[in-house]
């Protein structure tokens, strides 16, 4: 005789098969507005794009770190927003600083009219370099004048990249200024014949030069310096990288000293391309163990190479078969063991023919690749790197673009970006925040605790382009997103922005990875 349960237990047991229906779909709801949380803000930008990376610092005294980037309109054509300061906690624009052309260095941050606001260094295409009052926008000099006729390359100055700052030189109680310049749209691809690049002192109070000196083997350059003291003793090492898209070029070590003294004939030659050169700036690491900074850069011939800092010579070197790379390196834990690690991106083709990206994980000892990936098309940003789910092992951020159909029933394709976290130790990839129409094409996210709560915050830009080229010539609707996440940061986030957290591309060990756990 078939038996049958009471109504009151089958009541029971459809309650409780409805509370957990009901459990899983809160948690399924939970799950992804925690891992797809809207941005917090965006400012939009018409007319203009950038190739500059956020860089964040309080110039309202607020206690919230503000957003300054550059930015502009179409290649060699000045912009009323050339340098841009927004307002960290709601995006409300705090000032601009028209340009001459495009301003696609990223910022360096110091307080040279001694107000307690620190002040914006800041450089780009065919001379461009400024210094502007961070309080309230005001230029304290530029280099070349706005309203010139000149053509700057007549002077033999071409395009600013990123400084960094040096020991007071002038004697007037401020640091100085260590920057590059080179580049000239003007030459064909393939013509050998180009300007010398240079290595410039300049002074940061007034912007006169210190001193200058052209690079040793008389190619051309488009790499920011990097300075660092490679054996931690009293001699200031710089190291700077010669050659470009279709020229072959160097990457060497010389020494502050011999820059200020005009000649740098005795640099050492770290890297050579034979027919690519060096543009994207190295990250500096101890890889050894022996409290030496080694070297770890990206050759546009699709080289990740490492070289020991103590002897100059090879440690390992990674070869990505038909790619380039134009990004930097981004350095983290990923793996078990105690050394720093390696994460770039490549680009696959030649330039100007560079569609897709490929990605290498790559352990920092033995220069073994340990992760593949291929997402998304091509960019000129760099990864950054936190912990994301605390668990003691770094992961990655990337800005990854994608070229699809949003309609079915439409043909043509849109550009979006994603912002993608690439976790090694549990060997999963996934998305942060929405998914933006247009494309960020070489500005490398930022993140960090903005205003001090303890919670992850995310600045990432795009752009549109004109039609489906992936270029920046002629970009137009900038957008500058603010994420705040439910991550909590733990511990120091030490790669977290364009040449790493402290805007100098050194890897400083001694900080531990950043922890940032999902509340």
């Amino acid at each position: 005789m078939p038996t049958t349960l009471p109504r009151s237990r089958k009541a029971k047991h459809y309650l409780i098969a409805a509370l957990c229906l009901f459990v899983l779909i809160a948690v399924t709801i939970y799950i992804t507005a925690t891992n797809l949380r809207p941005i917090s803000w965006t400012a939009h930008f018409e007319g203009i794009g950038t190739g500059s990376s956020p860089r964040l610092v309080d110039l309202n005294n607020d206690g919230v770190l503000d957003v300054v980037i550059g930015a502009g309109g179409a290649e060699n054509q000045p912009s009323d927003t050339a340098v841009i300061a927004m307002d960290g906690a709601t995006g409300n624009l705090l000032w601009h600083v028209a340009g001459r052309n495009q301003v696609v260095g990223s910022a360096l941050f110091y307080d040279v009219t001694a107000d307690g606001v620190p002040d914006v260094f800041i450089g780009g295409r065919t001379a461009e370099l400024l210094a502007v009052n961070g309080a309230n926008g005001e230029v304290l000099w530029r280099f070349f004048p706005y309203d010139s006729t000149i053509n700057p390359a007549d002077s033999g100055i071409y395009n600013f990249y990123n400084p960094q700052l040096i020991p007071d030189q002038d004697k007037d109680g401020k640091e100085d200024l260590l920057i590059s310049n080179g580049g000239d749209y003007t030459v064909k691809a393939h013509d050998p014949r180009r300007p010398v690049g240079k290595l410039m002192v300049i002074s940061s109070r007034s912007g006169q030069i210190i001193s200058e000196v052209e690079v040793p083997d008389g190619k051309e350059t488009y790499m920011s310096v990097v300075k660092v003291s490679l054996k931690n003793n009293e001699t200031e090492d710089v190291i700077f990288g010669t050659g470009g898209e279709t020229v072959g070029g160097n990457l060497y070590r010389t020494t502050l000293q011999d820059i200020l003294k005009g000649d740098i004939s005795s640099s050492v030659v770290l890297a050579t391309g034979k027919n690519k050169g060096f543009i994207a700036p190295p990250a500096l690491v101890d890889l050894t163990g022996d409290d030496v900074f080694d070297i770890v850069v990206n050759s546009v011939d699709g080289r990740t190479m490492a070289i020991n800092g103590a002897n100059d010579l090879l440690l390992w070197s990674v070869r990505v078969p038909d790619t380039e790379i134009y990004s930097s390196p981004a350095i983290g834990y990923f793996n078990q063991d105690e050394v720093p690690d390696v994460f770039t991106n490549y680009g696959i083709g030649v330039w100007p023919m560079i569609k897709r990206s490929t990605q290498r994980m790559i352990d920092g000892k033995s220069g073994k690749v340990l992760a593949t990936d291929t997402a998304g098309i091509f960019s000129y940003a760099s990864p950054v790197v936190a912990d994301f789910n605390n668990d003691g092992f770094d992961d990655v951020l990337l800005s990854v673009n994608s070229l699809i159909r949003l309609n079915l029933y439409d043909p043509s394709k849109r550009h979006i970006s994603q912002l993608m976290v690439f976790d090694f130790h549990d060997n999963v990839t996934y998305q942060v925040g929405d998914t933006l129409l247009g494309s960020n094409v070489a500005s490398t996210p930022w993140i960090g605790d903005m205003d001090g709560d303890g919670k992850m915050e995310i600045v990432n830009t795009t752009i549109e382009l004109n039609g489906q080229r992936n270029d920046i010539d002629r970009p137009t609707n900038l957008r500058v997103f603010h994420v705040k996440t439910p991550y909590t940061v733990n511990k120091d986030i030490k790669w977290g922005g364009y040449m790493g957290s402290n805007y100098d591309g050194i890897f400083r060990s001694e900080q531990k990875a950043a922890s940032i756990t999902a509340n």
